[in-house]
């Protein structure tokens, strides 16, 4: 069990895009509602466990109405040193069926989390311990919404 005490907030690394792949935004606007890396958690423990918080907010002057295709609102992804995708929680969860949806008034904000986890659910069996950057993806009215959180040094312990 981690305390919350443990937890750090990690800067936002600044990376040479042609390394990193893609580039990526902690912010975006879709539709009139924004999306924002929060918080990007790390706990220091071994091996680290990672959690990123994204607002959704409506900063319109109207009333916008997001609906997600499935229980997984917000889902996180890995990438390697060399921009490639390492790993995706979206591969590994079972997502309740049901369309999520969500009414945003102006001004109005919702906040979706990722819970901490762990390095070793990241690197399995077959990732090499190192730093990666760490993204979180949203699937708002059929879009995909890409949001840089951070870059973490991941490592497990090698038996």
């Amino acid at each position: 069990m981690v305390c919350a005490g443990l937890l750090t907030a990690v800067t936002f690394a600044a990376c040479d895009d042609s390394v990193l792949g893609p580039e990526l935004q902690s912010r975006s606007v879709v539709g009139g509602v924004t999306y924002s890396v929060t918080e990007f958690a790390v706990a220091e423990s071994f091996p680290v466990q990672i959690g990123v918080t994204v607002e959704v907010a409506n900063e319109s002057a109207t009333s916008q109405s997001v609906t997600f295709p499935d229980g997984c609102v917000l889902l996180m992804r890995a990438y390697d040193s060399r921009g490639e995708l390492a790993w995706d929680l979206g591969h590994l969860v079972d997502c309740t069926a049901a369309l999520v949806e969500l009414d945003l008034a102006p001004g109005e904000t919702e906040q979706y989390e990722i819970g901490l986890i762990s390095a070793a659910t990241i690197l399995g069996e077959n990732l090499p311990d190192g730093e990666y950057r760490i993204a979180v993806y949203l699937r708002p009215n059929g879009q995909s919404v890409e949001l840089e959180a951070g870059v973490a040094d991941l490592a497990i312990p090698r038996g």
